[in-house]
């Protein structure tokens, strides 16, 4: 399957309203834990048993600590997995000079991941899923490539290998996915350039779509090699358009410019030449006086255009003449 095909819906998709609910409940045991943070939450939260955040509600946060939190609430509605949250929250100041390191340098590169990769490990529960959310909501590029969202959701998406234009990450795992973190940016990128759009326009596409889309087959349209009126070329692309008799006698499309010279009651033969819309001044369609000719191709240049006589069978045969004709 090809990403290509939903350029639309992809472009059009409603990024920064995405949002999710947490409850103040969630957190109030780590709020025993860190001091901070009950403070934190009474601003969040204010008198409200739930909190309710979007995309756009992160990026418009200022102060680096509420962004943290604000993501993590967005991201984990339901709380994280055992002391993950305590943990990160046990090293807040760690993250948060990592974030703003990057954010002040011009141009993170490579080796400035690497280096994140290797502080963060020192951080128990701060994984790939959790630290590209930071990275994304902090605006922060790396080899010019703009961090994105990667969590095993994505993960699963490029390890089904369903679209082609993510071929390159179909070994992915969530062991790995962190040394392909990059690939993943550089390839989001270019895709997003292509289409159009952003990359997180990309990604929030693989994360409500991407395994979730089953390619339907869809059967040709078929034609019978009597003529009915109107242009065979578009009926074989499932659309009804009328041919108007032209200056030199002949039917020709209105859309297609295709030519079909009729031998009454006999023969419709498919000229090997296209029109050039130069109609009689007087209107007459090929629907209003056909009489089931049969199809036929142009075998000659003169007159009746089809000598010895031949027609066609199979709507194929029409199909594959009609491709010939410039």
């Amino acid at each position: 399957m090809n990403i290509d095909n939903y350029k639309i819906l992809i472009s059009n998709l409603p990024v920064r309203q995405q949002g999710f609910t947490t409850k103040r409940k969630t957190w109030t045991k780590a709020e025993g834990e860190i001091q901070w943070l009950k403070n934190l939450n009474d601003k969040l939260f204010s008198d409200n048993k739930t909190l309710t955040i979007s995309r756009q509600d992160i990026f418009q946060t200022n102060e680096v600590r509420e962004a943290i939190i604000k993501t993590i609430y967005w991201g984990y509605t339901a709380g994280m997995r055992g002391n993950h949250f305590v943990n990160i929250l046990k090293h807040i100041e760690t993250i948060e000079k990592v974030l703003l390191t990057l954010k002040e340098k011009s141009k993170p590169t490579t080796n400035d991941f690497f280096d994140l990769t290797l502080t963060f490990k020192n951080v128990a529960g701060l994984g790939l899923s959790t630290y590209s959310k930071l990275l994304y909501f902090s605006k922060i590029s790396f080899n010019d490539n703009p961090c994105l969202i990667l969590d095993q959701r994505l993960i699963d998406v490029f390890a089904s290998n369903i679209y082609s234009n993510f071929k390159q990450l179909n070994k992915i795992n969530y062991n790995n996915a962190e040394k392909k973190y990059l690939d993943f940016l550089q390839l989001s990128r270019q895709l997003a350039y292509e289409l159009e759009t952003q990359g997180e326009n990309i990604e929030l596409f693989l994360f409500i779509f991407g395994n979730n889309l089953k390619t339907i087959k869809t059967t040709k349209p078929k034609i019978s090699n009597t003529w009915n009126g109107y242009c065979p070329e578009s009926l074989l692309k499932g659309k009804t358009v009328r041919m108007r008799l032209n200056q030199y006698d002949f039917f020709e499309s209105v859309e297609t410019g295709l030519q079909i010279c009729i031998i009454s009651g006999v023969q419709a033969v498919i000229l090997n030449f296209r029109g050039k819309g130069k109609f009689r001044t007087s209107e007459s369609y090929g629907d209003e006086v056909e009489n089931g000719e049969i199809l036929s191709p142009q075998n000659t240049d003169r007159p009746p255009f089809n000598n010895p006589i031949t027609t066609f069978g199979e709507s194929e045969e029409i199909e594959n003449y009609i491709a010939t004709i410039q």
